[in-house]
């Protein structure tokens, strides 16, 4: 053993078990090794001194996002496992180089020298790592999240975009708790790679040859989970307006048989047949609070864009990184979801096919071809105001989602942790519970029968083209509407509906509650996140109306609040939700809980006819914008 910290030990996969095997027995020819190099890490300077903490380089304070490089010198090469030019694990047992780096880390009056260190080979979870120890062999900082590649035309091992986390050890020896696996910046590394003579570097494994197959092709449909967030990082304060920003990192997996484009914004690939030809995955993350009958959506990130995929632990892979093969899972840090270069707007997505046009976008707004414009530190990013925070006995979740070309099952693609947020020092710490997989808004009423005083339907809005075949039955959109009721005095009933539209891209621009002539409204109360204003709240005879301004609507991924309080007990009942003059559909009628009209209500009223039509129906209205070569 090389003294390599190895992070999350309990857990390994197939990919890291095959060390365990005897390495001659795998041929020599699938054993790379990579040696010295260069490291170059991007400091967060920006948002560390909320903490109290102060990294020096070279005796001078850093206080921006500063990138600093410097060399690494091999003292034992790392081992790799590449098969058909593909890295398929890491030995985290073999490697070690060194490096002089300059810095050093202060907090009050202890100082930690980080100026000689080492760089071994671990693990971080059942994926691969490097760990940087002190000469005592205490871990300092890990890499993780990293999207690591070999580059055998340039006999390179090069690491982008990595999550550099603080150790526990390096916080205990600063006395800073919170330090303890924070992401303090992003890194990557250049090492110099020695392939042996005939090593195969095709990518072509067996099961290669007939490959790519798009989900266009019809032959098998894709489908993405999202198996992990891993930090939910705070990431500094906007000097002037107080608001906090963060971002969580993100791990998904190919659990479908379909290969799923992965193409960089502005970048074409003969391989991929379709416009547009730059497609890929978008990630987008919101914050919710949960108190007191209500679930509200506090904060909501832009879009951003997917560029890169490192496929690891696959079932199949054919060594491309612009496409995420079968079983294949990549990794996106928090640091990596904080960046000028990828972060876009959301109204640009069309989010139930997963598609997205450059020209006139926010990175291209003259359609020149090429990015021309970033969005800098803090625009299309979560910003919440941590006033939101300061209420008693809430609940506070994170959720991420991401929105893949052609998934037919968005609910695995999304996922959310508990957050505890708590000031620290100017900064903040989310505490994150353990992960959850699907929509947030389930923990606030969950999937299943009715209940005396809450209820959750799940619509499906179908496709225009329903018998066409896969992908052009793909459905218009998919949204949930939840209620829960108090009796908030004898007689008196507050219902809080939550609508949360996911991906249908017309939005809802009306929402009616029905109400028996006579029934008494004491109050009603509209919210949501992003801009509001001009929503119209209006009562009548025959019920509740909220209304959008002409031209408005609810935007996908976004959670809005209907609430009223009558004097109308609950029994099952039909809202309904306006689509909007033109709309294929202009109105969905939902059976729900609702307030008594009066009468008896039949018994059949809870078979909702749009819930019903099931995930595997329909396709957007958009989609004839998109045609396929």
């Amino acid at each position: 053993m090389n003294g390599a910290y190895l992070v999350g030990l309990a857990v390994l996969t197939m990919a890291f078990h095959v060390w365990a095997l005897d390495p001659e027995a795998l041929g020599d020819e699938q054993i790379w090794h990579a040696l010295n190099g260069t490291m170059e890490l991007e400091i967060r300077g920006d948002y560390l001194p909320d903490f109290g903490i102060e990294i020096s380089h070279h005796g001078e304070l850093i206080t921006s996002r500063q990138r600093i490089e410097f060399q690494l010198d091999s003292i034992e090469p790392f081992r790799l496992l590449v098969p058909y030019g593909n890295l398929e694990a890491l030995d985290p047992d073999v490697g070690l180089v060194e490096m002089r780096t300059g810095l050093a880390i202060r907090f009050g009056d202890r100082v930690v020298d980080l100026d000689e260190l080492q760089l071994v080979a671990g693990q971080w979870g059942d994926h691969p790592a490097f760990v940087a120890q002190d000469m005592q062999g205490r871990p300092m900082f890990t890499l993780t999240h990293m999207h690591i590649l070999v580059e055998y035309e340039r006999d390179l091992l090069t690491v982008q975009s990595a999550e550099v986390e603080a150790s526990p050890e390096l916080a205990d020896l600063l006395e800073l708790d919170v330090l303890a696996d924070m992401p303090i910046g992003v890194g990557w590394l250049d090492l110099q790679m020695d392939v042996p003579s005939g090593a195969d570097t095709s990518g072509q494994e067996p099961g290669c040859s007939e490959r790519p197959i798009w989900p266009q092709v019809g032959a098998f449909e894709a489908e993405v989970a999202l198996i992990n967030m891993g930090n939910i990082a705070y990431l500094g304060t906007q000097a002037d307006t107080g608001l906090i920003k963060t971002a969580p990192s993100a791990t998904l997996k190919n659990i479908s048989l379909a290969d799923i484009p992965w193409f960089p914004q502005f970048s074409e690939d003969l391989m991929y047949p379709y416009d547009p030809s730059d497609q890929h995955p978008f990630l987008v993350w919101s914050i919710y609070r949960m108190k007191g009958g209500r679930i509200e959506m506090l904060a909501e990130s832009g879009v951003k864009h997917a560029f890169m995929t490192f496929n690891l632990n696959c079932d199949l892979n054919c060594g491309d990184s612009k496409i995420l093969w079968p079983g294949c899972e990549d990794t996106y840090s928090a640091g990596n979801n904080d960046t000028a270069t990828y972060q876009g707007s959301k109204d640009e997505i069309v989010a139930s096919l997963g598609l997205w046009h450059n020209c006139g976008s926010f990175f291209d707004p003259e359609c020149s071809g090429s990015q021309t414009q970033y969005s800098g530190q803090w625009l299309h990013r979560l910003l919440i105001d941590p006033d939101e925070f300061q209420h008693d006995g809430a609940e506070y979740f994170m959720d991420a989602w991401y929105v893949v070309q052609y998934d037919t099952n968005i609910w695995s693609t999304m996922g959310y942790r508990s957050i505890d947020p708590t000031p620290s020092g100017s900064g903040w710490t989310f505490n994150p519970g353990p992960y959850q997989q699907g929509p947030a808004i389930s923990h606030w009423v969950g999937e299943g029968r009715l209940q005396p005083m809450a209820d959750h339907k799940l619509l499906v809005v179908p496709s225009v083209t329903p018998d066409e075949p896969y992908p052009g039955n793909m459905p218009q959109g998919h949204l949930r509407l939840l209620v829960r009721v108090h009796e908030e005095a004898e007689g008196r009933y507050r219902y809080n509906y939550a609508l949360q539209n996911y991906d249908f891209e017309r939005g809802i621009s009306e929402f009616h509650i029905p109400l028996a002539p006579g029934t008494n409204v004491s109050d009603t109360w509209f919210g949501g996140v992003g801009e509001l204003d001009g929503w119209s709240i209006e009562v009548s005879a025959d019920g509740v109306t909220f209304t959008a301004p002409e031209g408005e609507f609810q935007p996908w991924f976004t959670l809005y609040n209907f609430e009223i309080e009558v004097d109308a007990e609950p029994v099952g009942g039909e809202l309904t939700l306006g689509l909007g003059e033109g709309a294929v559909e202009p109105r969905l009628d939902v059976a729900i809980l609702a307030p008594s009209l009066g009468s008896a209500v039949p018994a059949d009223i809870f078979d909702d006819r749009f819930e019903a039509l099931g995930m595997s129906e329909p396709t957007s209205s958009r989609l004839a914008q998109f045609p396929m070569k």
